[in-house]
């Protein structure tokens, strides 16, 4: 089988994320990890869609993979 190959880097992977500071209490830490985890998810739900699948992280980068048409 032959593939097409997409990489991505962290910060497009890591939607809804305005910075990478260190948060300084609990209840941000966990609000940001929310906010980041729900706009890393989105992400992979819309390359799922066009039939793109996650297999690696590289780096600053996210490879992705489907099959060649």
């Amino acid at each position: 089988m032959r593939w097409d190959y997409k990489v991505i880097s962290i910060d497009k992977l890591f939607q809804g994320s305005e910075d990478h500071d260190i948060a300084v209490s609990m209840e941000a830490a966990t609000a940001r990890r929310s906010k980041v985890g729900q706009g890393m998810e989105n992400t992979l739900n819309e390359l799922g869609e066009e039939s793109w699948e996650l297999v690696s992280l590289a780096g600053d980068f996210g490879i992705f993979k489907k099959p060649k048409n």
